[in-house]
């Protein structure tokens, strides 16, 4: 194959791997948010013990040389009276989609440079992995409220309901990436393959 063609698999290739990240983004966004919920679950009921840390780290940030200044007006509401638009919003979170997506594509590419190529997981296993996480996901939301039940306003029955959907939809937001990254995963390999095949295959006598 001519070199440019190469270097046309090459470009599409990694076109590829980066519409493979920007489906995956939305799985780790909707497990942040997940575990950003278990962690407030967590502070409510045991507040007592976390509210003398967390004061102890935001006096330290605050005294940092270039964080300090900025995180300051943030806890002193000093901003809070600014007025973010529909179309701000929207741009913002389509900017930080494609952000971090490119951002989990170098950082794939360099670990793939220094360790080597990772072997990859069947999707199976992938999405076992998922559902185990959403088990322990719902483990924990259930656990926190067990140990302090008068800290939340409802029936256990409701709550518990409540858990199980959040869990559920984390799960099946990372089924549905993890299938569409690893489709996309299979077709930039495939035509790596299908590149250095050609490169290899010796031309006939004469041509």
């Amino acid at each position: 194959m001519p070199p440019h063609k190469s270097a046309l698999v090459l470009l599409l290739s990694l076109g590829i791997d980066y519409i493979r990240w920007t489906q995956l983004a939305p799985m780790f966004l909707m497990w942040g948010f997940g575990l950003l919920m278990l962690l407030a679950l967590t502070f409510v009921n045991f507040q007592a013990q976390i509210a003398p840390a967390l004061a102890s780290f935001l006096e330290w940030l605050v005294q940092l040389p270039v964080i300090g200044p900025q995180v300051v007006p943030l806890l002193s509401g000093e901003h809070s009276d600014a007025h973010l638009k529909t179309g701000d919003f929207r741009s913002f979170i389509l900017s930080a989609w494609a952000t971090l997506s490119l951002l989990f594509m170098l950082t794939g590419a360099l670990a793939s440079a220094l360790f080597g190529p990772f072997r990859p997981w069947t999707l199976k296993h992938k999405i076992r992995l998922a559902g185990a996480g959403a088990v322990a996901l719902l483990t924990g939301m259930a656990a926190n409220y067990y140990a302090a039940p008068k800290n939340f306003n409802g029936e256990a029955v409701g709550w518990i309901l409540n858990f199980s959907l959040i869990s559920l939809l984390v799960f099946i937001a990372s089924v549905y990436c993890l299938s569409i990254s690893h489709f996309l995963a299979r077709l930039s390999k495939s035509l790596l393959a299908a590149d250095r095949k050609t490169q290899t295959t010796p031309r006939p006598p004469g041509k």
